[in-house]
């Protein structure tokens, strides 16, 4: 299973952009198995395409989540305000646990 997470937004705006790739293989067993808990808790796959403010401000972090498992791909534009708990929670891992690319 492959995640990329785009961040852009805050102060820096589009100067500021990161993506993240990591590729659940490549991880240790119980790192993957954490990730891949958050993705299942907050049911990725049913999500709608896009979570964000009605009315953002410039600062507001946008994410972009896109999972791939080989069987489906989905990708998800959201706030963190927006999101649920178990999406805030993978964002906050991967963003402390992954170098940028």
């Amino acid at each position: 299973m492959r995640l990329t997470l785009k961040c852009t937004g805050g102060f820096a705006g589009p100067a500021g952009a990161q993506t993240r790739t990591v590729d659940l293989a490549q991880l240790p067993a119980d790192q993957a198995d954490e990730v891949q808990k958050l993705l299942y808790a907050s049911d990725f796959f049913a999500l709608h395409p896009k979570l964000v403010k009605e009315a953002p401000k410039s600062w507001d972090f946008q994410y972009d989540l896109e999972v791939d498992d080989g069987q489906q791909a989905h990708c998800v534009r959201y706030h963190l305000d927006e999101a649920p708990p178990a999406l805030k929670a993978l964002t906050e891992k991967l963003s402390d646990e992954v170098k940028p690319d």
